[in-house]
Formats: structure tokens, sequence, C-alpha cells
């Protein structure tokens, strides 16, 4: 568990910026950042509405809690939740499946 709060606290200091921006450009002058980071918002809240649009239905289910810190630590490093990295994952698995 202290590795994820290390993650987290992590996280609290950095600056807002994500993995795609990183990669996409060099960060030199904080102009670009602050329009970038604006940009990034509104693709993200963009992206949060088209996801509520999606019917979901709560399951409860066990998982092992080796798995459980993994999945939350990658849902930390990839920014996003764990729900959809599931559902990512469920959905490639029945891809794979009806092959």
């Amino acid at each position: 568990m202290s590795k994820i709060n290390e993650i987290k606290n992590l996280k609290r200091q950095q600056t807002v910026i994500t993995p795609a921006q990183a990669l996409a450009e060099t960060v030199n002058k904080e102009e670009n950042n602050v329009s970038s980071n604006e940009q990034t918002k509104e693709e993200t809240n963009q992206t949060r509405k088209e996801e509520r649009k999606v019917e979901r239905k709560r399951v409860s289910f066990d998982i092992r809690t080796d798995l459980h810190k993994e999945l939350k630590m990658q849902s930390l490093v990839q920014e996003k939740n764990i729900y959809i990295m599931i559902e990512e994952a469920l959905v490639q698995y029945l891809k794979q499946e009806k092959n």
C-alpha cells in the first residue's frame, strides 16, 4: 500500500500533464502548457461525457489482493479509472474468444 501512497503523493506534486502531452511536445514554455492543459481538460471532459452515455450495471466480485493492488497502481500511472481498464480488458478478451 505504501507504493500506491507514494505514487499519489508524487502525482499531487506534479504539474498537470498527461503522458500523451509529454510524448507529443516538449515542455518549454509555460504559455503553451497553460493552453494545452486547458485543451486536455476539455478533451477529458468530452470523454467523460461520452462515457456517461453508456449504460452500466454495478457488479460485485472478489479479486486477488495482489491483482487489485497492481490494477490500482496501473490506473494511477495511466490516469484511467479502474472500471474503464477492466472494461477495456474484457472487451479485448471477448473479441479474442470470438475468433
